[in-house]
C-alpha cells in the first residue's frame, strides 16, 4: 500500500540521517583529541644527519584546525641564521569509515608521505612511515604548553636511532 511504502521510505531516511549524524559526531570527538597541538610553537630542534655534532635549528610549528575542525594543518619551519633548512606541511583528519587518523605530509622539495598517526594518550601522539629499507617514527608529547618531539629511524624495526629532537614552547 502507498502508506506502507511511505513509512518504509521515511524509516530508511531516518536511519541514514542518524548514521550521518553519528559519523559526524564521532569525527568531531576524534578531532578534539588533537586540540593540544593547536597553536604557534617556537623553540630549538637538533637534527642529526650523520656522524658529528647535531645541527641546531630555530624551529616553529604553526598548527590550526581548518574546515570547522575537520582537518588539522601543521606547518613546520626550521631555520639556521635565518636561512630555511626545513619546511614541511601536513594535514591530519579522522576517517570515520576506516576508524583511524589519516596523515599526509609535504616537503618543500616536492617529497610527500602518507603516514600512520595515532593518539597514544592525553597530549601524546605518534606518527611514522616506511620506505624501502627504513622505518621512521616521531613521538610527540604536549605537557604544560611544552612540545617535546623525537624522530627516530630503524632499518629493522627493532633498533631505533634518534635523528631529531625538538623542544618547543607555545607562544
Amino acid at each position: 500500500t502507498p502508506i506502507k511504502k511511505t513509512m518504509k521510505t521515511l524509516m530508511i531516511l531516518f536511519s541514514l540521517a542518524t548514521a550521518i549524524t553519528m559519523n559526524a559526531q564521532n569525527h568531531k570527538d576524534e578531532m578534539k583529541k588533537l586540540e593540544p597541538l593547536v597553536g604557534n610553537w617556537k623553540g630549538i630542534a637538533l637534527y642529526r644527519m650523520g656522524p658529528g655534532e647535531p645541527q641546531k635549528v630555530d624551529q616553529t610549528e604553526v598548527i590550526e584546525l581548518k574546515l570547522e575542525g575537520a582537518v588539522l594543518q601543521i606547518e613546520g619551519l626550521g631555520k639556521v641564521n635565518g636561512t630555511m633548512q626545513h619546511h614541511a606541511l601536513a594535514i591530519v583528519n579522522f576517517d570515520v569509515s576506516q576508524k583511524k587518523f589519516l596523515f599526509r605530509s609535504y616537503l618543500s622539495d616536492g617529497k610527500m608521505a602518507d603516514a600512520e598517526f595515532s593518539v597514544t594518550g592525553e597530549g601524546k601522539y605518534m606518527w611514522g612511515f616506511e620506505y624501502p629499507g627504513r622505518k621512521i617514527r616521531y613521538v610527540i608529547t604536549i605537557n604544560d604548553n611544552r612540545w617535546k618531539e623525537t624522530g627516530e629511524f630503524s632499518s629493522d624495526g627493532k633498533q631505533w636511532f634518534p635523528f631529531i629532537e625538538m623542544d618547543l614552547v607555545k607562544q
